[in-house]
């Protein structure tokens, strides 16, 4: 018999879109009857496209994808970090999974090091970052922005 853990497992690997052919193939390994194999089948395709989350708590890819465009980011980090300037460039359509890349201006990363301005935005977006392959950020103070803009 396998463990529930075990079959958690491979139902979470088919409802994030892994391959049936090659969790069978890993189950049948592990299994002595095939009926541990239809019942753990059975549940997993139960959950796609129910909006079921994994055993991980994440949201399904296609959930993700539906509400995570340049506007909604830009949004966010406007709020969150009191900006005073976004841009969001949704870079998707040059690679094979979501990609942005970001600039922020905001007061909040005066007399902060890099690494902590990003770490706020990081700490901002870390939900959405969880479904976002590719981030690309440039985060400045409103004075460097100036002095960038005159350039």
């Amino acid at each position: 018999m396998v463990s529930a853990e075990t079959q958690d497992c491979w139902k979470a690997g088919l409802r994030e879109g892994g391959s049936a052919v090659f969790t069978d193939a890993l189950v049948r390994a592990e299994v002595e009857s095939s009926a541990e194999v239809a019942s753990v089948r059975a549940e997993s395709v139960a959950g796609v496209g129910a909006g079921v989350p994994s055993r991980l708590g994440c949201r399904p890819f296609w959930v993700a994808a539906m509400e995570l465009s340049a506007e909604y980011l830009r949004e966010k980090l406007q709020r969150d970090l009191e900006a005073e300037h976004v841009e969001v460039e949704d870079t998707t359509p040059n690679r094979c999974a979501s990609s942005f890349r970001v600039l922020v201006v905001s007061a909040k990363f005066e007399g902060k090091p890099l690494l902590q301005r990003h770490r706020l935005v990081n700490t901002c977006l870390a939900e959405e970052l969880l479904h976002i392959h590719a981030f690309e950020q440039k985060t400045l103070t409103p004075e460097q922005w100036a002095r960038e803009r005159q350039k």
